[in-house]
């Protein structure tokens, strides 16, 4: 009763993953497998790709490297979702949707919802439990390590082909779909994820691309002490692989009073000067 739409690189990370759903899901389900070593897909591409395949009405994008850990997980997804006004259900997400370009997580801790055993490949660390938030919240951004919906509201929305790779993909999706529905981060399903993912120019440069493609969504009302940290952090983000002119015309666009306030412009411009002396 659930599609399962996996993008592979790693035939045992993948194996694994099986293994734990045919384990822990406790339904009728079935996976579909992408393998990118033979198609080289974007990861948007890969799971329209996959979602058109997919039999069942209840689709799961789920990463490769992940375990699932509780039993009986399947039917709670599948009742979260039988609520029509739920869009996606995620096991880490944002409670604010910024104006500024950023990733799903935000600087101020009360906004994060998570709830992840989070292992890591890049750096040498050992694993970590991230329960943070209540169950049943409306997040607006999400994690792409588990992301499920409906089968119309992936119709309605389905992932954005125009980004290339592996990023952005998650963010797009999310804020696309909260502005019409809600958006649910949950405890109920206990996962170990393998690795952190990895920042680097490309994906600052697909996140500033899927905002600005978004720019038409209405925004809640903004906090301007969230955005300021936010343009702070891809302003430094960005310097560290463009000058300061190349810079300035990426995020052009976010800098002005309605953004930043009217507090906010002037303290980043002061921010910018020190930055850039």
């Amino acid at each position: 009763m659930i599609s399962i739409i996996v993008c592979s690189v790693n035939q045992e990370f993948y194996n694994c993953l099986n293994q734990s759903v045919i384990k822990t899901i406790d339904i009728p389900f079935e996976i579909i497998l992408i393998d990118n070593n033979l198609v080289n897909l974007s990861i948007s591409q890969a799971y329209n790709k996959g979602a058109q395949m997919s039999s069942y009405d209840y689709l799961l994008f789920v990463h490769e490297d992940v375990e699932f850990i509780n039993s009986g997980w399947g039917e709670k997804i599948i009742k979260l979702l039988q609520d029509i006004n739920i869009g996606i259900v995620g096991i880490a997400g944002s409670t604010y949707l910024p104006s500024v370009p950023s990733g799903w997580y935000l600087p101020f801790e009360h906004l994060n919802h998570v709830f992840v055993h989070q292992g890591f490949k890049y750096i040498e660390a050992p694993v970590r439990f991230d329960n943070q938030g209540d169950d049943l919240t409306t997040v607006y951004l999400l994690d792409g390590v588990f992301l499920s919906m409906r089968k119309d509201v992936w119709k309605e929305f389905p992932f954005d082909e125009k980004l290339e790779g592996f990023h952005a993909y998650d963010i797009n999706i999310s804020q696309r779909v909260s502005s019409k529905y809600k958006n649910i981060f949950t405890k109920q399903i206990e996962v170990l994820h393998k690795s952190e993912g990895k920042v680097d120019v490309i994906y600052f440069d697909t996140i500033l691309k899927s905002k600005n493609s978004l720019k038409d969504i209405k925004h809640l009302k903004r906090d301007y002490s969230i955005e300021i940290e936010l343009f702070k952090h891809i302003y430094l983000s960005l310097r560290c692989y463009y000058d300061k002119n190349e810079v300035f015309i990426k995020l052009k666009s976010y800098f002005n009073m309605q953004v930043l306030g009217f507090k906010g412009y002037f303290l980043i411009k002061r921010f910018i000067k020190k930055i850039d002396r």
